[in-house]
């Protein structure tokens, strides 16, 4: 059996719909621990998946946690809280941006933190990819206006982001792209980042990266970048394009980084 097929048969510990946004409700999962205990706190892996902000249209019957579940469930099997949830589509109507979607990862958090009590709040690693990624940069950077999320994480891994919204590739994200876009608002944040790329990635500039980690750096955040040689986009995605084997090193390097 491989491990993606172990990873498959691990189903969702709890399931439910965090928010209803007109006639949508917007579904979160949580993985547990083999060896939970209701009484302790755990440190938390939240991951938000990517795929240009397009998501859900309508309710899900029966959601299967879209691409970032194998890497929640990875986490559960090695000892931590494991939570995906998705967001509005981009293109659910006319009005919507980013901006909205933002808003349903703080709605998000904010359930987690309030319905969870066995989630350490003081250690939750956000993970994200692509466009995921992206939401996770502007969750732990505050972006647009300062808003803090109710629980904030303390480390960020963001896998191939999006973080110049002004290029001309990505500025139908929002009616004010410069709003959200991480390399245009460079600010001090506490938690601890870091960027991973894959040098083969033709969807997301890896430039782009680099210039942003150098930015940050340069401002005194605790930053770092690494570059997997030759890895196409989305690279994390257990059963996407990446080999279990390729995705299990990306989350090693992750984790000796981030001492998980």
């Amino acid at each position: 059996m491989s491990y993606l097929e172990v990873l498959n048969n691990k189903k969702a510990d709890i399931d439910v719909f965090y928010k209803s946004v007109g006639d949508l409700s917007l579904p979160l999962q949580v993985f547990l621990p083999d060896e939970f205990d209701e009484e302790k706190t755990y440190k938390t892996i939240i991951a938000i998946h990517g795929g240009g902000w397009h998501s859900l249209t309508e309710t899900p019957v029966d959601w299967n946690g879209s691409w970032m579940a194998g890497t929640a469930k990875h986490y559960a099997r090695k000892g931590y809280v494991g939570i995906v949830f998705s967001y509005r589509d981009l293109e659910l109507d006319e009005s919507c941006d980013v901006g909205d979607l933002l808003a349903d990862c703080r709605d998000a958090m904010e359930y987690i933190k309030t319905n969870f009590s066995f989630v350490n709040a003081d250690n939750v690693v956000l993970m994200g990819d692509s466009a995921g990624a992206h939401l996770a940069l502007c969750l732990g950077m505050c972006l647009p206006c300062g808003e803090k999320s109710a629980l904030m994480p303390s480390k960020i891994a963001a896998y191939n982001p999006v973080t110049d919204c002004v290029s001309e590739k990505w500025n139908y994200c929002a009616k004010d792209a410069e709003m959200y876009s991480p390399m245009n608002n460079i600010k001090s944040t506490d938690a601890e980042i870091l960027v991973m790329h894959g040098t083969a990635d033709a969807i997301v500039d890896i430039n782009d990266n680099r210039l942003f980690t150098k930015k940050m750096k340069e401002a005194g955040n605790n930053i770092s970048m690494v570059e997997i040689p030759d890895a196409g986009h989305a690279f994390i995605l257990f059963g996407y394009k990446s080999t279990d084997e390729e995705v299990l090193e990306a989350l090693r390097i992750t984790d000796e980084i981030f001492d998980l």
